[in-house]
């Protein structure tokens, strides 16, 4: 029996996807500007971290804090003291990081003689905010109940080390700077240990963290299939192969040839990881939202076994494919993922138009694959451009209907809920 909707920390629901409509509609942006050719004097390559950044800390970090915040009590835990404390500080240092990333991505502001470094400074305020609420998480942890070692619970522990191990590479990127270090190859390594361990670490395992969660909860039997031996084994895998993956995205010719090596094995224990994982949990996921999700994080799975172990993958180093599979894990499975998992914190009044929210998804990724080699020439040209831009629209205004308040609903007696 799923546990009844709260709401408490709506508000933070609330802020997120308003963090997620700046993001989007900045993505957009992006997409019309290279459709049309004007940039209206700002840089496509700032505009796209600003877009990225918002993303990852205005939207996807402090919702699911809130929400991994609200299970842990309802998993016997123990509760998460100080959360919404937290959550307000990541979102002031993620409002904070907008505009210099938008104006300056990561090189020096025009201030001063020598420039000033603040896009990195923002950074480090919003990794502040992450340390403080792995704090409080630990806390709830070790002060709470005993035995709650359960599958969500240890997806939700291991997403942590990941977020922590990824702000090595965050705080690398100033350190070079302080002293003065211009090594292209380092700062893209570093660049990439951040952003792709805190995505693939952070982000989908404390969503499959989420997935596990509300399946544990329908049932005794889909308890007993999460806490299986091919459970537990596809986290062992991801965990395993995740701290080397970041160097998949690098470009080869600054991977040393050992650690590509170690990369693609990485890549493999990873991506057999995740499709254990999502069979173990699928027959426990309901709702169109979350098998979504979920099969979305399955095409992820399979397009990153096929780059580490297939001979003469290179084509596969477009960054058309590059930008379709961050698209297919970060708003396929992720964002999509967090829509499913507040409908069931906070009920269907916080997910208003939810459907809608899939069905752009889907558009939006689908006008992604006309960009790639994977669609023939002859039929690509500037209208592939266009109907990307336009139909990266659709979640930003999907978003924003979450976003307009509904009418309080009725006083009734708790009726059986109903799948995402």
């Amino acid at each position: 029996m799923l546990p009844e909707p709260t709401d408490r920390a709506r508000w933070a629901w609330r802020g997120a996807l308003a963090f997620f409509v700046l993001a989007a509609l900045t993505g957009a942006f992006f997409r019309f500007a290279v459709a049309s050719g004007a940039a209206y004097g700002l840089d496509l390559g700032n505009v796209r971290h600003a877009h990225s950044h918002t993303m990852y800390f205005g939207w996807v970090t402090p919702a699911l804090m809130a929400l991994m915040a609200w299970w842990l009590p309802r998993l016997g835990a123990g509760r998460v003291r100080g959360v919404a404390a937290v959550i307000g500080a990541a979102f002031a240092a993620a409002l904070l990081s907008y505009p210099p990333f938008l104006l300056w991505g990561y090189t020096r502001a025009p201030i001063g003689a020598d420039g000033f470094p603040v896009s990195v400074i923002a950074s480090g305020l919003n990794v502040f905010a992450w340390y403080a609420f792995v704090y409080v998480y630990v806390r709830a942890r070790r002060y709470g109940p005993r035995g709650a070692e359960s599958l969500p619970v240890r997806l939700f522990d291991l997403s942590l080390w990941f977020l922590v191990l990824a702000t090595l590479g965050a705080w690398g990127l100033p350190a070079m700077q302080v002293l003065g270090i211009e090594n292209p190859a380092l700062m893209t390594a570093l660049t990439h240990l951040f952003l792709d361990l805190f995505s693939e670490g952070w982000f989908v395992l404390g969503v499959l963290g989420l997935v596990a969660a509300e399946g544990s909860q329908r049932s005794a039997a889909a308890r007993k299939r999460h806490d299986g031996t091919a459970a537990r084994w596809g986290v062992r895998l991801m965990a395993a192969g995740l701290p080397f993956t970041f160097a998949l995205a690098m470009p080869p010719s600054l991977v040393p040839p050992l650690f590509a090596l170690l990369a693609h094995a990485g890549g493999a224990l990873v991506a057999s990881g995740t499709l254990l994982v999502v069979a173990a949990l699928w027959p426990g996921a309901r709702g169109v939202l979350w098998r979504f999700a979920l099969a979305a994080l399955a095409v992820k799975g399979l397009a990153e076994g096929a780059y580490s172990v297939l001979p003469g993958m290179a084509w596969a180093e477009h960054p058309a494919f590059r930008v379709l599979y961050l698209h297919v894990m970060l708003l396929g499975f992720v964002s999509v993922g967090l829509v499913a998992a507040a409908r069931t914190a906070w009920g269907r009044a916080a997910t208003p138009g939810r459907r809608a929210f899939v069905l752009a998804v889907a558009g939006l990724l689908v006008s992604l694959v006309p960009l790639t080699p994977l669609w023939p020439a002859a039929w690509g040209g500037r209208w592939t451009y266009v109907l990307a831009a336009l139909l990266a629209l659709g979640p930003a205004l999907a978003a924003l209907r979450m976003l307009v308040p509904r009418r309080v609903a009725r006083a009734e007696a708790p009726r059986p809920r109903q799948p995402a």
